[in-house]
Formats: C-alpha cells, structure tokens, sequence
C-alpha cells in the first residue's frame, strides 16, 4: 500500500537558556515553604521570580489576575527524594493563565535535566510562530516529573507541541506522570501533539483528552537518533490509559496521522483508551531502520469513526524497523475508514509473530474488514468477532495481498480466526459512541477461554475484565443484571427482571427517570428534563406540546402521545434568491457523489444574520427536499457545524462580508465547502460544495413534482432557500441539474 516516507521530520532540541538555568544555592535543611504569585497581596508579580528561589519541598502558587502572565518558563532547580518536589500548581479553584505572545523564547514550559518537579492545574496558551516549541518540553535526564491537570492550546507555528519529553542524555527521563492535560488548536506537524521520545522509561501517561491537532494525537518513540544517539535508549515501560484523541489528522503525506502510536517503543501497556475522528485510531510501528517494535500491548481500547483504518500495526515498507511479538486484546473497532479509503477496520503492515485475540471488529458498508500486505509474517487472529451490515458474505478481507470475499473464504484459505464468530455484537448505541454490549451479545462470554486478565486491568468502564465463565469479545465486559450481585455501572440487583419492585430491569431504582415505565408513569425517557414530550412527571406533555427531534430538516415539531414528530416540508419563509443552481451527482460508487449549490442575487443579509460559525455558536444544515404530486420528503441533509478545526486551522473565516468555511476531511456530512456573502437586496450570495460517503445522498431521479427545494437552515433559526420548479436540465439516475427559472 502506498504510504509516505515522511510522516515527522527530523528535530533538534534547542539551545538551553543559559542564564535562566542559574539556580540559587541552598542548604539541604531549609524549611519548605509556599509562595504566592499574584497581581497584589502575593510574595512575587512573576511566575519566574518565584521559580528563581524554590528549592526542594517549596510550592509556588499562582492565583489568576486580571492581565495574564506574559511569560515563559525555565525550571532552575530540582527537588530531591528527601525534601520533597519543587511544585508549580494553580491556587486552589483558579486556572491562571501563562500567555506566550510577544515573549521571547521556544517553549512556554521547560524543564532541562531536572528531577522532583511538579507542573499544575495551568492555561498555557498562545507560543506562536515556532519553528519546534511547546507548551511544556521536558528535556535530557531527570525523574519523578509530573505534568498534571493543565489546558494547553494554540501553539502555533511548525514542531508547535503540547507536551514534549525528549530523552537525550545516557541517563534517562523516568518516573514521569503526563496526567489529565487537554492539549487541542496545537500544530505538531510534523511532529506529535504530545509525545515521549528516546531515553524515556516508566512513564505513566493518563486521562490526558488530545483534539483538533494536525498530526499524531500521542506518541512513544525510539531509534530516532538525533533525539537519542543510543537506539537502544527508546521510550519503553510505560503506560498509555483511559486518554481521549478526537481529530487528529496530518496535514502532509496524505494524511496518516494516528491517534494514538508507537513508532519504535518497547513495554507498552495501551488501554482503555477512545480514539475518534483521526486519520488512523491507534497505529504501532517503526519507521527507522533496525528498530524493532516489541512488547506492545493494546488492550481495551475503543476506535471508532476514524477516516482511513482503526488498527494499525507493522512498518511501512520493507526496508525500514518491524513491528514484532506483541498483542492486541479485547479492543472495539467500530464503523472505522469513514472515507472509504480501502485500509478497513484492521490494516496489517510489515510485522512479524503478533497476535489479535477477542476484538470487536465491525465494518463500515464498505466490509473490508482487513487490509494486510505482504509483510505480514506470523500474526495470528482468533477469538475475534467480525461483523459488516451485509452479512458473512459480503465481508472482505485482504491477507498477504490477496482479497478474499466472505468470511468462510478466508478462513479456509488462511486457518485464522478458527475460533471466532461471525455475527452483529449488538453494541448498544453504537453510532452515537455507546459501544456496551446489549443482554443478547454474542460476544458474552466468547472469548479466549485461556484468557487470564493483566496486572490491573479493566474494561471500558473500569469493572472486571472477567465476569462469567469466560472473558466477553470486545472492550466491554456485560455486567448481568439480575444475579442478585451489584456490579460496576448498576445501582441495585434484586436477582430478578421485574420491574416496579424497587429495583427494575435495568438494574436501576424504581423512579421517574431511570428509563423504565412502572405503575403511575405514562411514558419514562430515562431523563427528568422537559419539552421532550415525557414531562419531569413522567406523563405525556399535552398533544401540540413544542419539542424538538434534533432534525433542523423536519418542523415545526410537536408532541403526540410521548412522540416528538414534525413535518418533512420546505420552511415557507425562507429569504429567497433571484438566481441560483443545484447540481446533484449520483457517482457509480458512494466516493462520487457531489452536490453543490448556489444563491445568488439574494434577499438583504447582513453578516449578524448568519450569526457566529466562527466562535462555534451557530451551526448550519442544508437540506434538500423533493416533491411528489404535491407532497414534500427530505431527500439529503448536509450539517456545517459551527467552530472547529480542519487540518490544524480553523475551519472557518470570516472577513467584513464574507464567512468561509472548509474541510478537506469531509466530516460529518461530506460538506467541503461553505462561502456565506453578505450583502444588500440582490447582492447576499452563499455557495455549498459536498461530496463523497459523508454525503449520504439517496437515489435518483427525484420526482420533481412539482419542485425541489433546498434550503439552508442556521441553529438560530434563520434561513435562505431556493424552488427549483419542473422541467429541470436533467433528472435521471445518475445526475439532477436546474436553476432558478
């Protein structure tokens, strides 16, 4: 498979700030001590002035201030085991805020070859134009260093990091905990948002939530040698748990960025960990020449909705490292290769003697399932659960680059998966993120039976990895419900299935609002909020009761009888356009659709009327409807939300009339372009461009009946629409094409 050689460029630590470094002399029995760092009433107006005398034992605490800290930090000193850590940490309640602009210097944080430190509870924002800087970098030799509970963002520029730990020096960086940080609106590229590389050993990097970063989520390193001379010194007995990575997407190479990787690490332990919306979910490889990735274990984890593969494992071509004996356990590959790439589920590269045991795997419409090249020497694949919307049959798999269509095909052609089950997990809700096990999973109790749970671990929710006879399929271990024993994530157990009696079927006490409908209740939609037609009582809301079913395509909405339902039908006051077009693709594969539309000449809009996509508060649905001897259906909806970030920068712009949009990532509707143009009667304009799977588009012809109408709808209620009446340019299968008439 086509893949590029240059996924991270080389770095070079920088030079160390020589004065900064020079730290004050003190005697091993002085008295720790707390200072404070505040705007007035505080021992220092500095961050740095603090840090200069703390010694082993002391604490400086920041409180907030009306100006930020315009700083950039250096660690002059270290702690020791005996007086205690040097502590960095936020007042209690407060988060101040250290701000780079207009300061001087490469990383907001540093801490060169220090030991016993502690960094807390800090907003670190704002380090820009950097070529290779971060919000905190961690460099040389040390141990016991702990970066917890700090928002780092908008470190913009080039190698522009959250969270670096370099390992340079013969002796390494150990003892590390990387807890807690949300790191997002960075540009790593070509480097990683938060990542442990070289001489780097018993590490503990945990509940960290890394988004909308333009390249790899999180990364454990070896082999580099301009980061560590010794390849042998690589980062190695670590743990990676319970973190989050939502859109991670490289902006080079084509895009291969996983969310979560080893590149040439060694001891690994990855678990329970989300991984959605990147290119990749969680990839373990080894891009350097004669490094051997070994002694991974990925365990647990959920990868879900990620553009091109959900698991990855193996070097990319031959003629670099390998990935080798290690494990990928009871993880939860769902609806992965959104953008129909080919790669699937689970994409097997250049690796050697790997095993892939009691994994959920579910496949897109696509069903490829597997994707594995050449070099895949020795895997073996059993107690596994596959499953694709359409059945056994349809499913595809690809070994050793031969394709093999239906999952008895290639279990007769390769002996794998001799002991695995084809069949639907019936995970609970799975395309809204729920992907718990329902009471009737075949993955119950249908894994390995040899199974014995590692030291510590847990499923997705943090109960026992085993409960029953035998391990379940998957990242989620079925608690049982009505066994008379409470187990994690349920409030009672009776040991029965009745409800009403004080404890329900689910588990739950007997209440308005847990879900289930009991004597004295009309309706029970596990929640006690209103306007959702089962009122806080648990009585229907009265017919014609307002409600919202969360499609800006369908209303007004009302409720009937519990039920939130509304109409399929254009808005009939919609601002309207005197010139305009729509073209509608039906390609010969789902990757080909396309639909743009045009309105032009329009009704006065100012640029307050399209409210603020930019700062995420209004979010946009475009929907088109046909008509059929009068009668309306909703045929496409397209959303454009509000905010974000699309390959690293946001992903809308605004100028004095105009508000752009783009997203070469499709997501989540296939939208690839939005320009809204404000303007006076006749001269308000907007564009919208979609294209490929996300599109989701139904068939052609539309009956045009005698129109069809689209219309885009804004979250604040406004909306801009056009009619396109029969005859249309052309309406049949394969494209639908008209304008205003």
């Amino acid at each position: 498979m086509p893949r590029s050689t240059a996924r991270r460029a080389r770095r070079h630590p920088h030079a160390i700030w020589a004065l900064a470094l020079l730290a004050p002399l003190h005697t091993a029995t002085s008295a720790a001590a707390t200072y404070t760092v505040a705007a007035s009433g505080g021992d220092f107006l500095s961050i740095q002035a603090a840090l200069n005398v703390a010694v082993a034992g002391d604490t400086v605490l920041v409180q907030e201030k009306p100006t930020l800290y315009f700083e950039k930090l250096v660690f002059p000193a270290s702690g020791d085991a005996d007086a205690g850590y040097i502590t960095l940490q936020a007042a209690p309640g407060e988060r101040p805020v250290l701000d780079g602009t207009g300061v001087p210097g490469a990383d907001m944080v540093l801490i060169d070859s220090r030991s016993y430190v502690k960094l807390i509870g800090f907003e670190i924002q704002n380090d820009l134009g950097v070529d290779d800087g971060s919000g905190v970098r961690v460099l040389g030799a040390g141990s016991h260093i702990e970066i917890r509970d700090n928002r780092i963002h908008d470190i913009r520029g080039q190698n522009a990091m959250g969270i670096t730990v370099y390992g340079t020096a013969a002796s390494p960086i150990s003892d590390l905990v990387i807890d807690g940080n949300e790191i997002y609106d960075c540009e790593p590229a070509p480097s990683e948002a938060l990542t442990l590389n070289g001489n780097v050993t018993d590490f503990q990097v945990t509940d960290n939530d890394v988004h909308d970063v333009n390249n790899i989520g999180i990364d454990f390193i070896g082999g580099e040698t301009d980061i560590q001379p010794d390849p042998a010194k690589v980062a190695r007995n670590g743990v990676c748990r319970r973190n989050r990575v939502t859109r991670a997407r490289s902006i080079y190479g084509g895009g291969f960025a996983g969310g979560i990787y080893v590149d040439g690490g060694a001891n690994i332990t990855i678990e329970n960990n989300l991984v959605t919306e990147s290119d990749l979910g969680l990839e373990v490889g080894a891009e350097n020449r004669a490094i051997v990735t070994t002694g991974i274990i990925v365990r647990d984890n959920v990868l879900i909705a990620n553009d091109k593969a959900g698991l990855v494992f193996g070097s990319f071509v031959s003629s670099v490292g390998r990935v080798r004996n290690c494990a990928f356990l009871n993880n939860t590959l769902y609806h992965n290769d959104t953008l129909g790439t080919g790669f699937g589920e689970l994409w097997i590269q250049y690796a050697e003697d790997n095993v892939v045991r009691n994994n959920v795997i579910v496949a897109t419409a696509q069903h490829r399932l597997i994707t594995s090249d050449d070099g895949n020497v020795g895997t073996m694949l059993d107690y596994n659960l596959w499953f694709t919307p359409g059945g056994a049959s349809a499913a595809e798999f690809m070994w050793n680059g031969t394709l093999y269509a239906g999952f008895a095909a290639y279990r007769a052609a390769t002996a794998e998966d001799a002991s695995s089950l084809f069949a639907d997990p019936l995970l609970a809700t799975p395309d809204a993120g729920d992907v718990h096990l329902s009471a009737a999973s075949p993955a119950i109790n249908a894994g390995d039976p040899a199974f014995m749970p590692g030291v510590g671990e847990v499923d997705l929710d943090g109960a026992p990895r085993v409960n029953g006879p035998r391990v379940d399929v998957g990242a989620d271990e079925a608690t049982i419900c009505g066994n008379d024993t409470v187990e994690p994530g349920e409030m009672c157990d009776d040991g029965n299935l009745v409800d009403g009696d004080g404890c329900d079927s689910n588990c739950t006490l007997t209440a308005c609002g847990n879900g289930i409908v009991t004597a004295g209740e009309d309706c029970d939609d596990g929640n006690v909020a209103s306007g959702d037609c089962c009122a806080p009582d648990c009585r229907f809301d009265p017919p014609g009761a307002a409600c919202d079913d969360g499609n800006p395509c369908i209303a007004p909405d009302t409720c009937s009888a519990g039920v939130c339902s509304g109409t399929a039908a254009p808005a009939p006051t919609c601002r309207a356009a005197l010139a305009g077009s729509v073209v509608v693709k039906h390609g010969t594969t789902s990757n080909r659709d396309l639909l743009t539309w045009k309105w032009a000449k329009g009704d006065a809009t100012t640029l307050a009327d399209f409210g603020d996509p930019v700062g995420g508060a209004t979010d946009y649905t475009l929907c088109l409807y046909d008509t059929t001897a009068g009668a309306p259906s909703l045929r496409l909806r397209a959303e454009i939300p509000g905010g974000g970030v699309c390959r690293g920068k946001p992903c809308w712009k605004s100028s004095t009339s105009v508000l752009h949009y783009a997203d070469r990532e499709l997501t989540p509707s296939g939208v690839l372009g939005a320009l809204l143009k404000a303007g006076a009667e006749g001269f308000a304009s907007l564009r919208v461009k979609a294209k490929r799977t996300n599109l989701a588009l139904s068939s052609l012809p539309f009956a045009q009946d005698p129109a069809v109408s689209v219309q885009l709808r804004s979250s604040d209620g406004r909306c801009w629409g056009s009619a396109f009446t029969a005859p249309a340019s052309r309406n049949d299968a394969a494209q639908f094409k008209d304008k205003l008439d």
